[in-house]
């Protein structure tokens, strides 16, 4: 998979956006942030907005779990949906402060997701995020 050009955080806290924006910037001022407090927002970015981006933009996303109207999981089984050719093009990891082992098991057990990952976002995730590419 390319470098990611994008992040997509998913969250309804602003605070935690502004932090892994924070801790993205300091690791790589190029990085495009975008950040959506509904889930359904950021599928909604993915479908109408990414898709149109050239095929070599990659995205990783940052995504919690508890969130108004669609949680985390909801947001998963909609993404799992959309068509491969766009799927492919990102990388999920379950950004929570859950440490429910129920929720850390389901993660393990979704093919969309990387990785679980415990709240706060810091530059130590940052840097092992971008080394996974």
């Amino acid at each position: 998979m390319n470098k990611p050009t994008h992040f997509i955080i998913i969250d309804e806290d602003s605070i935690n956006n502004m932090l892994c924006k924070y801790h993205l910037k300091h690791i790589n001022r190029e990085i495009i942030t975008e950040s959506f407090l509904l889930a359904e927002l950021g599928l909604e970015f993915i479908t109408n907005v990414f898709v149109n981006y050239p095929p070599e933009n990659h995205a990783v996303i940052l995504l919690d779990i508890n969130m108004p109207t669609w949680s985390g999981w909801d947001f998963l089984e909609h993404f799992d949906k959309l068509e491969n050719s766009l799927k492919s093009r990102f990388k999920i990891y379950m950004l929570s402060s859950s440490v429910d082992e129920k929720d850390k098991q389901k993660a393990k057990e979704n093919s969309n997701l990387v990785e679980f990952m415990i709240k706060p976002f810091d530059d130590e995730k940052a840097i092992k995020i971008l080394s996974d590419y």
